[in-house]
């Protein structure tokens, strides 16, 4: 099959299958979608948009960030605090930058307030959820490009050093200094990590993040430092990969399942920090092998298997998911010089 055909497929399954809740699972689908511009789509992307500023909250922050009780894994609930919400800003941003639509730009200018005001570790890290003054990995990723974003398009300096300010705060917490690989979450009060495992998806949330922070901002005077971490953590990462390509939901665990979408999320991220010069070029080969293998398993209808559900970490169901299928448009958009014709 051809690597158009197939973006077309899972593009249409993505937008064929909205979700009126989980702004942050629908955040990298969007990108993924405007990414690479299909013009009926990007019209459905947009209505999603629309109907986030629609329901934007007093408190400023967007849609869908409802309480949740009895989740899996090692929560039990969770309010979230404008950093999971923060995640509709990016692809928000992405089309005020094609459009202009002041209306858009306000509504970024609020969710850039909600995340002024929530409540912060004593350290300035913006807490994951209002039961626990805790930091997870995957925020880095949800809310610090789209803050660069923001202070770039404003011309505010001093909310892109915010977003690098998280940076340091969550990977002194989160990033192993021996292993050179993130736990998913971290507690000020108890101290200690309420989930500890090296999960592949936190891991890639904190690469991912690494990248596109390099590609909006390189000249940073803390660019250096995001490279170095990205660097270490995908060589350690690469340690790990499967001779087939997937990667382990615990990346140390041959126990668990492959997981298909943070296999794409290396694959991604590989792929940019291979431009970006962080890696060298030889690490391509294996962004190209986690990409190729879960293009294999890609049903008819564009849905993308294999993807640990929310709130990850270990004992979480598999199926499908918005940011799944997100990370599959980036990577083969990250990719699509490098990949051949027919798979």
């Amino acid at each position: 099959m051809k690597l158009q055909k197939l973006v077309t497929q899972v593009t249409q399954f993505t937008v064929n299958n909205p979700n009126e809740r989980d702004c942050w699972e629908k955040a990298p689908a969007m990108t993924g979608v405007l990414t690479w511009g299909e013009k009926e789509s990007v019209a459905a992307i947009s209505r999603w948009l629309d109907r986030a500023v629609a329901t934007q909250k007093s408190d400023g922050n967007f849609s869908y960030t409802d309480a949740s009780k009895s989740m899996r894994g090692h929560l039990k609930d969770q309010t979230p605090t404008a950093s999971l919400s923060a995640s509709i800003g990016f692809p928000l941003l992405m089309r005020y930058q094609e459009s202009g639509n002041k209306a858009d730009l306000e509504a970024a200018a609020r969710q850039i307030e909600g995340l002024k005001n929530s409540p912060r570790t004593a350290e300035g890290g913006i807490w994951a959820r209002r039961e626990a003054p805790e930091l997870w990995i995957d925020y880095l990723y949800l809310m610090c490009p789209f803050m660069v974003l923001y202070g770039q398009i404003t011309k505010d300096d001093s909310i892109i050093d915010e977003a690098f300010k998280q940076f340091d705060v969550h990977v002194k917490y989160l990033v192993d200094q021996h292993k050179h690989l993130s736990r998913h979450a971290w507690c000020e009060k108890p101290n200690h990590f309420p989930q500890s495992t090296f999960w592949l998806r936190g891991n890639c949330w904190l690469v991912c993040a690494c990248v596109d922070l390099v590609t909006l901002i390189p000249s940073h005077p803390a660019i250096e430092r995001v490279k170095k971490v990205c660097a270490d953590a995908l060589a350690a990462m690469e340690a790990y990969q499967d001779r087939s390509g997937y990667f382990y939901h615990v990346l140390d665990d041959e126990q668990s399942n492959f997981e298909a979408s943070g296999t794409l999320m290396y694959a991604y991220a590989v792929a940019k920090a291979v431009e970006q010069g962080i890696v060298p070029e030889s690490m391509r080969e294996s962004a190209l092998r986690a990409f190729t293998v879960v293009a294999g398993a890609v049903e008819a209808d564009g849905k993308v298997p294999g993807v640990a559900l929310a709130p990850g970490g270990p004992g979480v169901p598999f199926d499908w998911t918005l940011f799944g299928q997100g990370f599959f448009l980036l990577a083969a958009d990250a990719l699509k010089q490098h990949l051949p014709d027919e798979f």
